[in-house]
């Protein structure tokens, strides 16, 4: 969970797989040129074209032959997503008045914020609740998808580039997933829990979270806990 296709991309070519030779070229291709024999999957239909394939490859455990294609490991990646995303689920999104995409996109800033399913389930009504009243996002892990880091917070310097991955200076969703969530990230996504709070941050120490209400509170735990 929470690897990008370069992440991907990599595993392959580090385990000696054939595909990896065309597996980046594929995966990375925009979804209005699809570039494979088997026709596209009803689940990208709301998909802007322009994008790839981040995002939908499934995370899970897959045997493959290690002369397996590029096309095939990919095939078999889309199918489990496929699987996994419940017809209730996609119900549900429909119901919300919600895409496919959008969800996916939310779920993979929840799945590289924060680790337990509960925590995620928090993110997501946080989430969720900013882009109701319009509040920025403030995701560290969108901002360090575009600078191309893993910081769990930012200098003021670099909260303040030009990026339509960097959720402090542009309101809503960024543009594309920034990787491939898990079920329990996209789940979360789907059935956020509302509580009281609308700040949060980790620790770097522990990975735990700390959630909090006014803006006040969250100064304070910011400077006891990332200084």
């Amino acid at each position: 969970e929470g690897w990008r296709l370069k992440d991907i991309d990599d595993y392959l070519k580090n385990e000696g797989i054939s595909a990896s030779d065309n597996f980046a070229k594929l995966a990375e291709s925009k979804i209005s040129d699809w570039k494979f024999t088997s026709s596209k999957p009803e689940f990208l239909s709301d998909a802007p074209g322009s994008t790839n394939l981040e995002g939908y490859l499934f995370p899970d455990t897959y045997r493959i032959f290690k002369d397996s294609s590029a096309e095939d490991i990919i095939k078999k990646m889309l199918d489990n997503f496929d699987k996994k995303l419940t017809s209730k689920m996609r119900t549900d999104i429909k119901n919300q008045g919600k895409s496919i995409y959008s969800i996916i996109t939310a779920a993979s800033l929840i799945e590289k914020e924060v680790k337990t399913k509960d925590d995620m389930e928090i993110v997501s009504g946080i989430f969720w609740g900013r882009i109701k009243i319009g509040q920025a996002l403030q995701s560290d892990a969108s901002l360090g998808y575009a600078l191309g880091d893993k910081k769990i917070s930012h200098s003021s310097d670099e909260l303040k580039i030009d990026s339509p991955y960097n959720t402090y200076k542009y309101k809503g969703l960024p543009p594309a997933p920034i990787c491939n969530p898990g079920l329990n990230a996209i789940s979360a996504a789907i059935y956020p829990v509302d509580t009281k709070y609308n700040y949060f941050l980790t620790k770097p120490d522990t990975g735990e979270v700390v959630f909090s209400q006014p803006y006040e509170e969250h100064l304070k735990n910011k400077n006891k806990y990332l200084k």
